[in-house]
């Protein structure tokens, strides 16, 4: 098994810039985001096969099905990235001009390409309540993105649609010649572009899933599943926990409300408004995998509608992964960045959860690790990560399966020694959940 390999964005016109110097400067300053983006959303690292494995182990048994069937085909996905690469670059050359509130417009359109499609196509002269009668929701941050481009930009709204058009386009051109469940599984994928980017920018672990799968198809997937099932029991445990702890102190929960308002305001984030707490569609229209989320996040937030379930106002095992409990961005923005005094009450309530976790000695699940590794660089910076919260697994698939072991001791036992090893969407390396990574703009 191989190890250290590495995972793997005005005015209401646009203004004339005059001066063959200034063009060359500013043609040079968007390559240079352009690559800055590009490397800061294509980052993600695993260090060792087990690190994949676990992070796919978080995801539901239709996604990881796709995830085994499509990683047999390593050369594709080399194929999709230089796609990706191509793609992002050609819009963020489109939008690089723009304000950021503007830019953050046509990123919001590219969450729902159907809609894009139809502006683009549609005759000029539409009024703004024509224009909203063609929304599938009425978020505030939709309608005015859709108005704003439809009425004042619409030729680069039409440019963003032929580049997302584009892309389909080629995607379904690579894919022409797969067999079709293969080609359904590609398929299936792009939908979920964090699993994508995972997949795509760690080629090496990818292949080597692969081959995993190709030896023993059926008790692969029994690995995985022992995996996911063993993580939901421990996770929903403290999640329980947690849960209980913040209901029985209103004000925290009041000022963790308010913090994470504040969160997304500061540091830029896109999100629904706060009527949508308990919205249980939390995967739906995400950012273009294509495209990639606003480059201005400090960290990944490629579903804007898990936000607010990132943190604490839902609670439990999604349809993608953990969440639960305040990420590893926004606890590090808390803690680290000062702001906790803002929100007296919540700190002393997270500092309790932090010093009793440490001192119960309870496991570290993974939607809890985020928020324990920011915490813990708040009040103990010079200690080292807790034993079991490093170790990760203690069986890998070839020793449960070479031995002979079956799956309800094997893989089920090293969750409950080991605590969730190597990352995932959850990890504090890629920003510990759906928002996390550390605050602030690039």
């Amino acid at each position: 098994m191989k190890t250290g390999f590495i995972f793997e964005e005005k005015s209401e016109m646009k203004q004339p810039i005059g001066g063959w110097m200034i063009r060359l400067v500013l043609s040079f300053c968007v390559v240079l985001v352009v690559k800055i983006v590009s490397f800061a959303q294509n980052a993600v690292q695993f260090d060792t096969e087990k690190g994949i494995v676990n992070a796919i182990a978080t995801y539901n048994a239709d996604v990881r099905q796709s995830i085994l069937v499509a990683s047999q085909y390593p050369q594709v996905f080399a194929d999709i990235r230089r796609l990706k690469d191509k793609e992002q670059t050609s819009f963020h050359t489109l939008i690089s001009n723009f304000s950021q509130e503007k830019q953050g417009w046509f990123y919001e359109l590219t969450r729902y390409p159907d809609l894009l499609h139809t502006l683009a196509i549609k005759p000029d002269g539409l009024k703004r309540d024509e224009v909203g009668n063609l929304l599938p929701n009425k978020e505030q941050t939709l309608e005015k993105a859709a108005w704003r481009l439809y009425r004042f930009h619409k030729a680069d709204l039409v440019e963003a649609d032929n580049l997302n058009q584009q892309a389909d386009e080629a995607y379904n051109k690579l894919l022409g010649s797969l067999e079709l469940p293969v080609k359904v599984a590609f398929l299936n994928l792009v939908k979920y572009p964090d699993v994508m980017s995972i997949l795509t920018n760690n080629l090496a672990l990818t292949t080597e899933v692969g081959k995993q799968y190709v030896a023993d198809k059926e008790a692969y997937n029994q690995f995985l599943a022992a995996k996911h099932d063993s993580l939901v029991i421990q996770n929903d445990r403290e999640v329980d926990y947690y849960k209980k702890q913040l209901d029985e102190n209103p004000q925290a929960k009041a000022e963790l409300t308010q913090a994470a308002k504040d969160y997304a305001q500061e540091n830029g984030y896109i999100v629904p408004n706060t009527s949508n707490y308990y919205n249980q569609n939390y995967y739906v229209n995400p950012y273009s995998f294509w495209f990639g989320y606003p480059y201005w996040y400090g960290s990944p937030l490629w579903y804007p509608s898990a936000y607010w379930g990132g943190f604490g106002f839902n609670y439990g095992l999604g349809g993608l992964g953990f969440y639960g409990f305040p990420t590893f961005g926004f606890t590090n923005w808390f803690f680290n960045g000062g702001y906790y005094y803002r929100y007296p009450t919540l700190y002393l309530h997270l500092g309790n959860y932090y010093r009793n976790t440490i001192v119960n000695n309870r496991v570290f699940v993974p939607a809890t690790r985020g928020f324990m590794n920011a915490a813990r660089e708040h009040y103990s910076p010079n200690t080292s990560a807790r034993t079991n919260y490093s170790r990760g697994f203690n069986s890998d698939f070839r020793n449960s399966t070479s031995s002979g072991r079956v799956f309800n001791g094997a893989a089920t036992g090293s969750f409950n020694r080991g605590g969730f090893s190597g990352g995932g969407f959850n990890s504090g390396r890629m920003g510990g959940g759906f928002s996390g990574g550390r605050g602030g703009r690039h």
